[in-house]
């Protein structure tokens, strides 16, 4: 299906929530026992819930902006009110479309998914936070192009409702499902903790007597691990010839080091085990946050790595940059992400060079 249709995906609103649950469950299952320990269990509930919850766009229609009207070619080949000789081949006339813009709040993959694989697909497409929906015609007529566009933005605000009444309920079960597994966890870990066999405890260990030292500038962890790679480079496919491959090769000009699918992947390698590794073994991953990186399993994949890395060490593990994205948009995905202090793409590959060698250098 094209993607200028919108609740077109075989998959539905119910296939979304029930991965939600999968993933919530393995999110709640690898978490360290460490941080369940340490962290105050109010908090890290309110955080899971937070990186978890499904909120349903809601159209503003008092943000509808008209946009700019485009001369675009039109197959005519199928009007019955002509005549042609050959109706197997595109006849093409000049005509017109027509453009609405409507702004809306709440996550836009989700206009992909309606409540039955039966769905009609609905006419439109996402661009940022509006949906855009088109006319086009030869000779346009106004009072039809606004009826058409009156009846779609009513096709699509009860589709919404439909999809909502699925995520209000996985918000409603969400909280109760994490503190449940939380507390579960917590329970089995403090109770472990105290098992005995019966034999003597073994005395703690003395902490070696600590020789005079000089003052030296405080190291972090990153500093005393040796890692492979300087950067991991997470991005959608769709930004790779924008972005990605043009800071990559400028960065590896300057001899840093980054993991980049290109340049390390092989034929019969797993996906899934490279990155983990190339994960595992950088100091930093270089983050490139974009409408595409949002709608992406993978790039998200590689995100929540990152998150959990600095969950459990407590540093800095992840330099964003913005491209073709607002903080209006990144707040509906993530607000702990979008208060970040962020590059953006359009300052240039130079400028990110630069910005991310300081930070190398610290």
């Amino acid at each position: 299906m094209s993607n200028n249709y919108l609740f077109a995906e075989q998959a539905t609103i119910h296939d979304v929530v029930e991965t939600h649950k999968q993933s919530t469950q393995q999110a709640l299952n690898e978490l360290p026992g460490d941080i369940i320990l340490r962290r105050p269990l109010e908090e890290l509930i309110a955080e899971i819930v937070e990186r978890f919850r499904l909120d349903a766009p809601i159209l503003d229609r008092t943000g509808i902006v008209q946009l700019p009207n485009e001369e675009v070619e039109i197959d005519v080949s199928r009007d019955p009110m002509r005549v042609f000789i050959d109706r197997s081949r595109p006849f093409y006339v000049k005509g017109t479309a027509l453009r609405i813009a409507v702004s809306f709040k709440g996550e836009a993959p989700l206009f992909k998914y309606g409540t039955s694989p039966y769905n009609s697909p609905i006419p439109g497409e996402i661009s940022e936070d509006k949906v855009v929906l088109t006319h086009m015609a030869e000779n346009p007529d106004l009072e039809a192009v606004r009826k058409d566009f009156e009846h779609r933005l009513g096709q699509i605000e009860s589709a919404l409702q439909m999809v909502r009444g699925h995520t209000e309920e996985w918000n409603r079960q969400l909280p109760g499902i994490v503190r449940d597994r939380l507390e579960q966890r917590r329970s089995k870990l403090e109770r472990d903790q105290g098992l005995s066999l019966g034999y003597p405890a073994a005395p703690p260990k003395e902490a070696p007597v600590a020789k005079p030292q000089p003052k030296v500038r405080k190291t972090s962890r990153k500093q005393n691990v040796r890692h492979e790679y300087d950067l991991f480079l997470s991005h959608a496919s769709e930004d790779k010839d924008a972005i990605a491959r043009p800071l990559y090769e400028a960065l590896a000009a300057k001899g840093i080091s980054v993991w980049f699918d290109e340049a390390v992947l092989e034929l019969g390698d797993s996906l899934r085990r490279k990155i983990d590794e190339g994960l595992a073994k950088c100091r930093y991953g270089l983050v490139i946050l974009s409408p595409k990186f949002l709608n992406k399993q993978w790039p998200q994949r590689e995100l929540d790595g990152l998150v959990a890395r600095e969950t459990a060490f407590g540093e800095k593990a992840i330099l964003p940059i913005w491209h073709k994205i607002d903080q209006e948009t990144l707040l509906r995905y993530s607000p702990p992400l979008a208060d970040r202090l962020a590059s953006r793409s359009e300052e240039g590959i130079a400028a990110l060079v630069e910005k991310i060698l300081r930070v190398l250098r610290k």
